[in-house]
């Protein structure tokens, strides 16, 4: 994400307000490498401003993500996250707890084509999916107690 000075001369270039709430959602968005949701971002902000609304939250990360210093993508559990890195980089996501990060380069790195089937082509969403750690490690000890549990044909 650009510097917060830089996006708030941009939204006044805009015709745009600068509001209390405007600005504590673009500083809570600095930096964050947690890929939020609204509802998310709302629920952590709410501490303090107790008054900001959904719909407030809703347009600003709107905003954001139209003049590009935001990316807007969906990961599979059925909600809108928001990543301030606009870099061109991958997310990994376990589809058992939905933890998400970013992948490391190469990921999401490759050369972005121009054109394919007649579209022009200005941006690209690179989802992997998996299970995390410690999901993996549960999803192994359930395997092994299952494997215990069958009987052994004695």
């Amino acid at each position: 994400m650009r510097p917060i000075e830089d996006i708030l001369a941009n939204v006044r270039a805009r015709g745009g307000k600068i509001t209390p709430q405007r600005v504590l959602i673009y500083q809570a968005l600095d930096g964050d490498t947690s890929h939020p949701t609204a509802e998310q971002l709302h629920e952590r902000l709410r501490s303090w401003l107790p008054h900001l609304s959904l719909t407030t939250v809703y347009a600003a990360l709107n905003d954001l993500a139209e003049t590009g210093d935001l990316r807007r993508f969906e990961a599979g559990d059925g909600q809108v996250h928001y990543d301030p890195d606009t870099l061109p980089h991958a997310h990994v996501v376990c589809v058992r707890c939905h933890r998400m990060h970013d992948a490391p380069p190469p990921h999401g790195r490759q050369p972005l084509p121009r054109e394919v089937e007649g579209f022009v082509i200005f941006g690209r969403t690179e989802l992997l999916h998996g299970l995390c750690p410690e999901c993996a490690e549960t999803a192994a000890a359930e395997s092994a107690a299952l494997e215990g549990d069958e009987p052994d044909g004695t």
